[in-house]
């Protein structure tokens, strides 16, 4: 490990850190062919050591002057410490008192569609989920369930955001996830596979989730839209089914999240109860 002491914000050593706060801009600089695409930001002891074990490559930290290294249990030896006075890290994140370290890694090469397909039982597929919170809850959701991929289409925002690596607590390393073009042609793939493809709706039309779950002993796949208008209506025109969760009258629709925690224990219920 080599260690530096950052104590003014020209120093070229933090120059690709500096406005990490300013999301938009992060998130446009992390996509592909733009300056950041090769990295992604962890932020906290338990989110960096998460990423660390799922084998991603740490290549900097980022810490405050008292931080105290032995937090971690092992760090790479050839990792660059950046110790940072005040002045940096409201630079870098707003606020000059940054208790969690923040650490950049190697983006890891993205996991193809067919290489999780075979022995998949359960799969999640989003349209135009673009809310970074909502995307880390969507990933500790499918973690916690067993899901073994989330596809998420190309309006969607990046499971690997530093905001979404945070709000999953770094369960978004546990659960493979895959970037596909979009979901109308990925339905084809898997119904080709033999999945049971399920849109998530609020219309009270839509057969009720738990209904739909019981007819169905195969793999599946379960689609969920955007925070605001849900699934498009391409998307529920390609689906084979459309599954509801029963509601009081007085409530229109659930967090896309809170439907994903939602729809996935009943999945699994629904699969030991048999």
């Amino acid at each position: 490990m080599t260690e530096h002491a950052i104590r003014k914000v020209d120093n070229k050593r933090v120059t690709d850190f500096i406005g990490l706060n300013d999301h938009k801009l992060r998130q446009k600089r992390e996509r592909p062919g733009e300056d950041m695409a090769g990295f992604f930001i962890g932020e906290g002891v338990t989110v960096i050591e998460r990423a660390m074990q799922a084998g991603h490559a740490l290549l900097i930290l980022i810490i405050n002057e008292q931080f105290d290294l032995s937090r971690f249990g092992n760090l790479p030896a050839d990792v660059e410490i950046l110790r940072c006075g005040r002045e940096v890290l409201e630079a870098i994140s707003g606020r000059p008192d940054l208790k969690d370290p923040i650490g950049s890694f190697r983006r890891p090469v993205e996991t193809s569609l067919s290489s999780v397909i075979d022995n998949s039982k359960t799969l999640l597929l989003t349209e135009s989920v673009q809310n970074p919170t909502n995307m880390g809850m969507i990933m500790r959701n499918a973690a916690a369930f067993g899901v073994d991929a989330v596809c998420v289409d190309s309006s969607s925002c990046d499971p690997l955001y530093r905001r979404a690596v945070r709000v999953s607590m770094g369960q978004v390393f546990a659960v493979p996830h895959v970037r596909v073009n979009t979901i109308p042609e990925t339905l084809e793939i898997l119904e080709e596979k033999k999945f049971q493809t399920v849109a998530l709706t609020p219309d009270k039309a839509a057969d009720e989730l738990q209904i739909v779950l019981q007819r169905e002993t195969g793999p599946i796949a379960l689609i969920v839209g955007s925070e605001g208008s849900g699934l498009s209506q391409e998307i529920l025109d390609a689906a084979q089914q459309h599954a509801r969760i029963p509601m009081m009258d007085n409530v229109d629709s659930l967090n896309v999240a809170t439907a994903v925690a939602v729809a996935l224990y009943s999945v699994n219920n629904c699969r030991r109860s048999r």
